[in-house]
């Protein structure tokens, strides 16, 4: 049939509204629906590699954007199936070790990415066939043979390929040699060496495949001694009850020292003992009577010259005070130390206003500051009503109280580590208004910090340390702007805290660059040290660390005496006391581990603190003396109620009595009237 033009244009245009219509009825609506914007699941893992080894295959693969983890798999089989091996959490993570693998064996991988929407499909495979090495290593290199006295010290460079050595030994140039010892490493120290007698050396390396030639020879001939030592430095004398105390510094080279005594000040002297250490006590004294010391340093070589002279007289120690007084809880009733909030861990600081002592201000975690006017009796709060007053409120730390001198409002600052309030805070109208600044030194972004100390002669200087991170910063213009302290090695706490003070040397020059830092309870690990110039140089100065969350030093004046509290030193854990501005520290009162210390004109003291949250209970090891601190100690006890301890303890004067005002953790504030 032939069909009329117009009559099939129709045809056509009728049968496409159709099809159309019928595509309208079976497709959804179109519009932006919220599906459209979800996230989708990451690209495949690009450019697998698997690199064969000893027992291990290493994997490497380009790392997909968004992805924040990777199922690494794996099959014995070309194309799988596949085992899941392992899931790698870190997003940055684009390499893997599989260690659990048999030399010989062929193995197949793949690797999947993952994000919040799902898992992407494999990765192209790739394959590898772990071996051990064909081949024995390469003789060591570089042998070098140092003589010590009655040792040898070996070292050389490693061999690729290697596992263990073989370290051999003539006493004839050239060998034979005999086998002495197999280490792992690439050292080792023979001491079955006699001095004087000269020693031929040789290295050779191992694996699998065999031993590698011998290296190189080296020889040394061990010797003593060819000098004495160098006197004694530092000896120090701190008398007691019918015994003194001895101790000095190490001289390089001694094996021993000899104590000697004389009851007239330049001898003749006469040896009481001979000590392998440092220190020594002399005991079964007469108190009253004046004694003079000096020790010497022995090697196989001989003996040194005397060490400078030192004097003490023995007498009966200080006794503890005859009264003690009571610890009272004086708590806010609008303070919350029972629910956790932003990480309420109680109260941790507690400071008086140096030209105002009957004002004294507090922070709570997560309820702002707080303030007392009649010496810590009563408290009034929050305070902080005005700029950022929610922020100062949500946070977890503490507070300085700046000595400015002045009769207004005091300067205040705030560390805050924990909260939505984290970060350096500063107020200059006595806590009721609040600024943030920015602590970023070196590029650092972590703000979370403790409260600052403050240069007693300089209002604007600070240091601070990091909570957590190893960080000490130094600012002098009140806090506007931070620079890095350098750090000593030794005292990079791997995540733990150290806390750094002012040590008031009576001169605002050298103080400004005198600091003692604390660190972390690690066992000894990082210990105590000193600057003496703004932390471009460290001396560790003692073994002793602080608990946890806290710590507090005490300087009654600035003529050198200093006292610290903790554990793990070797002089005994609990209070320690020194006389030269913190440079050599001896043990005083209990062996309690401590956390703060304290004092007054009259006594001091010492409480154990920790930040156990809500609820919790430890000891507070409460202990204190007489001034000045070096005689006996008591432990006086502490309320029921008083269960976690100081994280920081302040002292007024009422006219009348000292009073001591204890932020301790979720036990609260409490007041303490010396008798």
């Amino acid at each position: 049939m032939i069909e009329h033009p117009a009559s099939g244009i129709a045809f056509r245009g009728l049968m496409a509204a159709v099809c159309l219509a019928l595509l309208a009825g079976c497709l959804p609506p179109r519009h932006n629906s919220p599906a459209a914007t979800e996230p989708l699941p990451p690209a495949v893992p690009a450019d697998l590699t698997a690199t064969p080894g000893n027992a291990v295959v290493t994997l490497t693969w380009t790392a997909s954007t968004g992805a924040t983890g990777y199922n690494v798999k794996r099959a014995t089989t070309n194309g799988g199936p596949y085992t899941q091996l392992a899931q790698l959490a870190a997003p940055t993570s684009n390499g893997y070790t599989d260690s659990s693998v048999t030399n010989g064996t062929a193995y197949y991988y793949v690797v999947s990415s993952l994000n919040a929407a799902g898992e992407s499909a494999n990765s192209a495979q790739a394959s590898a066939t772990p071996n051990a090495p064909s081949v024995p290593p390469a003789a060591p290199t570089n042998l070098t043979a140092t003589p010590g006295n009655a040792v040898v010290t070996l070292t050389w460079t490693a061999s690729i390929g290697a596992t263990g050595y073989n370290v051999k030994r003539a006493t004839t140039g050239g060998g034979p040699y005999t086998q002495l010892a197999a280490p792992t490493s690439n050292g080792y120290t023979d001491s079955s060496v006699t001095n004087g007698t000269a020693y031929y050396y040789v290295v050779s390396a191992l694996n699998a495949a065999g031993e590698s030639a011998n290296s190189a020879q080296a020889s040394a001939t061990p010797q003593a001694p060819s000098v004495p030592p160098a006197a004694p430095t530092n000896l120090t004398a701190t008398p007691g009850d019918t015994q003194v105390s001895l101790t000095w510094s190490a001289s390089s080279g001694a094996t021993s020292y000899n104590v000697k005594r004389s009851g007239t000040s330049g001898g003749p002297y006469t040896q009481i003992a001979a000590s392998t250490s440092t220190s020594y006590t002399d005991t079964a004294l007469t108190n009253g009577t004046t004694y003079y010391y000096v020790v010497s340093a022995i090697n196989s070589a001989g003996e040194s010259a005397n060490s400078a002279q030192v004097v003490a007289v023995p007498s009966v120690s200080n006794p503890p005070p005859p009264t003690f007084g009571a610890w009272i809880n004086v708590t806010p009733a609008g303070v919350d130390l029972t629910d956790n909030l932003c990480g309420n861990l109680g109260t941790q600081s507690v400071e008086a206003d140096p030209s105002n002592p009957s004002n004294l201000y507090a922070e709570f975690n997560c309820q702002g500051i707080w303030k007392s006017t009649d010496y810590g009796a009563t408290w009034t709060g929050p305070i902080n009503t005005g700029k950022n007053a929610a922020k100062v409120s949500d946070c977890v730390g503490g507070i300085t109280v700046s000595p400015s001198g002045s009769a207004g409002p005091p300067t205040m600052y705030q560390g805050c580590i924990q909260g939505s309030g984290e970060g350096f805070w500063k107020s200059v109208d006595g806590g009721v208004n609040w600024t943030n600044y920015f602590v970023a030194p070196g590029g650092k972004t972590r703000q979370d910090y403790y409260a600052p100390l403050v240069d007693p002669y300089d209002e604007n200087h600070l240091i601070m340390a990091g909570h957590e991170h190893d960080s000490i910063v130094e600012s002098i213009d009140g806090g506007r702007r931070w620079i890095a302290v350098p750090l000593d090695n030794g005292m990079l706490t791997n995540g733990r805290t150290g806390f750094v003070f002012f040590i008031n040397t009576g001169n605002a020059i050298t103080t400004r660059g005198t600091w003692l830092w604390i660190g972390e309870q690690s066992g000894g690990l990082n210990g105590t040290w000193r600057t003496a110039d703004s932390g471009l140089t460290w001396v560790q100065v003692d073994q002793n660390e602080h608990p946890l969350g806290a710590a507090q030093i005490f300087q009654p004046d600035s003529n050198g005496v200093v006292y610290m509290a903790g554990s793990n030193s070797t002089l005994g854990q609990g209070v320690l006391r020194s006389a030269d501005y913190g440079q050599t520290w001896t043990h005083v009162g209990l062996t309690n581990n401590e956390s703060v210390v304290f004092g007054t004109s009259k006594n001091v003291y010492a409480m154990f603190g920790f930040p156990a949250g809500p609820g919790g209970t430890f000891d507070s090891s409460f202990e204190l003396a007489a001034q000045p601190g070096n005689g006996t100690w008591a432990a006086p006890g502490t309320p029921a109620g008083l269960t976690q301890g100081a994280a920081q303890i302040s002292g007024v004067s009422d006219g009348s009595n000292n009073v001591l005002l204890g932020a301790m953790w979720n036990s609260g504030l409490w007041r303490y009237i010396e008798p």
